[in-house]
């Protein structure tokens, strides 16, 4: 026991004073639209399909990246050949709605060389972030003190964003000292933090957990695969796809997982403690 207590003493604080401060190695990738030819190339090279590339009309295109379907393997990065896609390293990437989890451009193309220049760096559609945080602290209001409490469920998870979801509870995160408690039945949730792309076996236990949970009931979707079905894709026969197509959606925490300070983020946004950032906008 003296031997414990005399390595900690030596060890010292571990935990992150400022979790979401520190550079991340694993981040999202960036378009650069100004430097970006609609080439395609990108596009070809993502397995998700998180990258888009589409004629609109006749000589326009349309470029588009999903952060819900990215799953942050760099491949657009190496495939381009502006180096136009660059690699974030913001971790507070948590969104209300999947449309600001979407970045889009359009291009005029050159019918001699197939290149494009862009005509305009679209907004996502759908409610503005002051909007949508409003709209959830509506829902929260009066309800959800200093203190969380969280069931989290796996609705057909490969158990990658499961471990990050744990390695947010050890000393070098600690989300308990926010307030944030993991609990073990929906019933005591205040927040169901729901992985997976909704197989078709676990429907029915996901909305069962959801009907148990008390209100408010604020749903956080995790990973790229609860986000948008990731690799699996949605409305296949083994899956429905991301949980917003099961349930209504507060918070989205897109990634392939997502680190635990984005987790840790995104949690706090659920509580009202942090509002989102459009992370596509964030180089």
């Amino acid at each position: 026991m003296l031997g414990i207590l005399a390595e900690s003493l030596k060890t010292g604080v571990i935990t992150e004073l400022d979790p979401f401060g520190s550079a991340a190695s694993f981040g999202f990738p960036v378009i650069d639209f100004s430097r970006c030819t609609a080439c395609d190339e990108c596009a070809r090279a993502c397995p998700s399909g998180a990258i888009q590339v589409m004629t609109t009309a006749p000589g326009t295109r349309t470029v588009s990246l999903s952060y819900a379907a990215c799953i942050q393997c760099r491949a657009c990065v190496t495939a381009c050949p502006e180096q136009a896609v660059s690699v974030s390293t913001r971790v507070e990437v948590a969104a209300y709605s999947r449309e600001q989890l979407a970045r889009r451009a359009s291009f005029d193309v050159d019918p001699q060389t197939g290149r494009g220049t862009i005509r305009q760096d679209d907004v996502a559609a759908g409610l503005s972030l002051a909007e949508a945080a409003a709209r959830l602290r509506e829902r929260i209001h009066g309800r959800l003190g200093r203190s969380l409490h969280v069931r989290q469920v796996d609705a057909g998870s490969c158990n990658g964003c499961e471990l990050e979801i744990a390695a947010t509870t050890n000393a070098v995160y600690d989300l308990e000292r926010f307030g944030i408690h993991l609990v073990a039945s929906p019933r005591h949730a205040d927040v169901l933090l729901v992985t997976g792309p909704v197989t078709r076996n676990m429907e029915i236990a996901l909305r069962r957990a959801y009907d148990a949970a008390p209100e408010p009931r604020i749903v956080v979707a995790v990973g790229a695969c609860g986000c948008s079905g990731g690799i699996f894709g949605e409305g296949t026969y083994a899956a429905v796809g991301g949980v917003d197509r099961v349930l209504s959606v507060d918070v989205y925490i897109p990634g392939c997982p997502p680190r635990p300070q984005a987790i840790l983020n995104g949690l706090l946004v659920a509580m009202g403690v942090r509002e989102a950032y459009r992370p596509c906008f964030i180089a």
